[in-house]
């Protein structure tokens, strides 16, 4: 009963940290959302919960524009599954990272992003932070859902893999076509 309550809480923080009632700044920029949607996988039905954060500048911008643009932006992910884990994480952030090479995202940097996530255990409820800023690249905050414990990963420089990583979703072969759409608000 306990472990119940604790998710729906952080379920529903999440939910507040995903909607305007708490904005989001990265690199001293205030962030808005541009959308939210849901990447589910067969077995796994909903995955994660992934929000896109822009500057205002980017608010009206596509996908394109956002993938491309030098300026602070954010995903967060808020995991929806008690089946996704470490391994399936990896191997899917890795297949995603091909397919956006494959779209011309290309970056050398993605093995030092995946060895950010080597100790963490995710659970239902947590929530990762992925932000870039051109200053020091993209950022990786995991909080821990059952202890609100949020833990810098650690930093990876490059404008290189920001364009790789939010290919991902929002490249030409985006992971999940629907969840692009999401993303953008559309």
């Amino acid at each position: 009963m306990r472990k119940s309550v604790i998710v729906v809480i952080a379920l529903l923080v999440a939910v507040c940290m995903m909607s305007d009632v708490f904005p989001l700044t990265v690199g001293g920029k205030e962030l808005i959302k541009k959308g939210t949607g849901k990447r589910t996988k067969g077995i796994l039905g909903s995955v994660y919960i992934a929000t896109l954060y822009v500057p205002e500048s980017l608010k009206a911008a596509d996908a394109k524009a956002i993938i491309e643009a030098d300026e602070p932006m954010a995903v967060v992910l808020v995991i929806d599954s008690i089946l996704l884990n470490k391994e399936r994480f990896l191997e899917a952030t890795n297949e995603g990272f091909a397919q956006a090479a494959s779209s011309g995202y290309a970056t050398a940097k993605k093995d030092a992003f995946l060895k950010l996530f080597n100790t963490v255990e995710f659970k239902k409820g947590d929530v990762i932070r992925l932000g870039y800023d051109p200053k020091s690249g993209v950022t990786a905050v995991f909080t821990q859902a059952a202890t609100k414990k949020a833990t810098t990963l650690g930093s990876v420089a490059g404008l290189d893999l920001k364009k790789a990583l939010f290919a991902i979703w929002l490249g030409p072969k985006p992971v999940q076509a629907s969840l692009k759409k999401a993303l953008l608000g559309l």
